[in-house]
């Protein structure tokens, strides 16, 4: 055991970019863990359908999922939805008091890893927004992974709802760029994503528009504040 929360707190210093930290906190699952397969799933009216940093990796990365622990935020509400839109989950946790400030662990026990594995970065989008998952919010947690590489970027997943061009716009931060449409298999859920280079100026949190148009006629925009990972 002792190794393992070892070796844990060598990953988070790794994805950090820092010394070695001590293990993180784990957050706490309320009520029954809940996911489903299904071939014919409801797309959900939703924009935003996931929000990671580029060291997510789809389904390998499920077991080590990190997030930061904003001040305020007792729960967090996190999806997992199949760009084929056969895999959903959604699952309310409960933040550790005393976290604020510090990474956080979300366990996710699924019955269905041998499934999710098979699952590639463009193939699971994934998704942490405060609060319970009976209340809607645009804030959202930056999920990291303790397993993977260093973040390069802020990954958000889109279902354009049609639209021909796609587009992310953060002016207080000067990033602005297309987003990459996903143009191959089937786009249920989700059909681009949008790479957004991570903040160079230290911020802890990000306000970014979601933009669309079709054959260049604007649809309406979304708007999401992002709670990063810190990267020193």
């Amino acid at each position: 055991m002792m190794t393992r929360h070892l070796l844990a707190g060598s990953l988070l210093a790794a994805m950090t970019g820092g010394t070695v930290a001590a293990p993180p906190l784990e957050a706490e699952l309320v009520g029954a863990f809940f996911e489903t397969e299904q071939v014919d799933v409801a797309v959900s009216g939703s924009v935003v359908v996931g929000v990671t940093s580029t060291a997510v990796q789809g389904g390998k990365s499920v077991g080590s999922l990190l997030l930061q622990h904003a001040a305020g935020d007792a729960q967090v509400c996190l999806t997992m939805l199949s760009r084929d839109g056969v895999y959903y989950s959604r699952n309310t946790f409960r933040l550790p008091e005393a976290g604020a400030g510090q990474a956080v662990r979300l366990p996710y026990r699924s019955n269905l890893r041998d499934r999710l594995d098979g699952y590639a970065a463009s193939d699971l989008a994934m998704r942490a927004s405060a609060g319970s998952c009976e209340h809607g919010t645009n804030l959202y947690y930056v999920l990291g992974a303790a397993s993977g590489p260093a973040p390069a970027a802020i990954r958000v997943f889109v279902n354009s709802f049609g639209a021909t061009d796609v587009f992310y716009r953060s002016a207080a931060h000067g990033l602005e760029g297309s987003c990459s449409p996903i143009a191959e298999g089937r786009r249920t859920s989700f059909d681009h994503w949008c790479d957004i280079p991570w903040p160079k100026d230290g911020a802890e949190r990000v306000e970014v528009g979601i933009e669309r148009e079709r054959y260049g006629r604007e649809m309406p925009a979304v708007t999401l504040t992002l709670v990063l990972q810190p990267q020193d």
